[in-house]
């Protein structure tokens, strides 16, 4: 009897030890399955962050391309694939397919403007024959059978329509002779030769985001007549000039029976700043923890002397490009 009893116990033990020996490899088995499963749950939450980041930005790029039209969309199905980006050339492109664009509102709708197109117009040769009648360069720019041919009439369609106003009216770039030569001709146009030109030295804060002044001051001592015309003809320019202060002085002389007009005037022309674009990289964590402030301040750091060296590298391009067309 005790024999059996001892038989049992000991198969008893036997039995606990192997559930015991069960339950902790069920337990090691979940506790491995747990952490994996956090691990993979947080290793596939990253790469659907960077995925998201990757298609919001290629998505960025694609209405960037669409916006200001420069590719053509092929297979419209409003992206564009590898052979359509390695196809888009802006010279290459039929703008008057790509409607709802910049480059459409622009080289077509606004060139058009047929009030505007008259002023840049009468002011180049190369646009009228030698019978003086209108080239149409756009039909030209359509029939055009060579890349060469193509950018030769996109680039006089702009010269002569109303494009050419937008950067007489506000140049992109600060040019204090380009605007004293500007003044010379409204000068000249009205009779007057000045004596002397300069730019002035006092600028002043516009008040328009993205839009700097260069300093003007005009004096004319002519007759009445004259003086009147200058005015006359400052007002009908198409650049913009904003006249701060004006002092004019009349006089007249019975014996001679004429009269003499004074002006001193202190005022201002416009022009844009250049605008910068540059690419802007982002880095994308698993968590909020994940970037530390040692981490952030050395991507912030990063990142900065990057955007300062582009800018740097592109000041320099601009300067250098700025004296190639002075010299010439």
């Amino acid at each position: 009897m005790s024999e059996l009893i001892l038989t049992k116990r000991v198969r008893i033990n036997k039995i606990r030890q192997q559930i015991t020996l069960i339950v902790l490899a069920a337990s090691v088995c979940f506790g491995v399955c747990l952490v994996l499963s956090v691990y993979f749950i947080k290793y596939m939450s990253f790469n659907s962050k960077v995925i998201a980041a990757r298609d919001t930005s290629i998505n960025n790029y694609y209405q960037t391309i669409k916006n200001v039209g420069i590719c053509e969309d092929a297979d419209k199905d409003g992206k564009y694939n590898d052979k359509e980006l390695a196809k888009c050339d802006p010279n290459k492109v039929d703008v008057s397919k790509m409607a709802n664009t910049l480059r459409y509102n622009a080289l077509v709708t606004m060139a058009n403007n047929t009030n505007l197109e008259s002023i840049a117009r009468d002011g180049q040769k190369s646009c009228f024959d030698e019978n003086k009648n209108r080239i149409d360069y756009s039909k030209l720019y359509l029939n055009s059978k060579t890349d060469n041919e193509k950018a030769y009439n996109l680039n006089m369609i702009k010269m002569c329509s109303a494009l050419r106003v937008i950067p007489d009216a506000l140049p992109a770039q600060k040019n204090d002779e380009a605007l004293l030569a500007s003044i010379n001709q409204i000068f000249l146009l009205s009779g007057f030769e000045p004596e002397q030109l300069s730019p002035g030295n006092s600028y002043k804060n516009s008040g328009i985001v993205g839009v700097s002044t260069i300093p003007v001051s005009i004096s004319v001592k002519k007759d009445e007549k004259d003086t009147m015309k200058v005015l006359s003809n400052l007002e009908k320019s198409i650049r913009s000039f904003n006249i701060e202060s004006a002092q004019i002085k009349w006089s007249s002389n019975l014996t001679t029976n004429s009269s003499r007009l004074e002006l001193t005037a202190q005022g201002a022309a416009y022009y844009t700043k250049g605008a910068a674009v540059r690419e802007k990289d982002s880095t994308v964590y698993a968590s909020g923890k994940a970037r530390t402030q040692e981490s952030k301040d050395k991507a912030d750091a990063a990142a900065k002397k990057k955007a300062e060296e582009k800018a740097k590298k592109q000041a320099e391009e601009e300067k250098k490009k700025q004296e190639k067309e002075d010299e010439k």
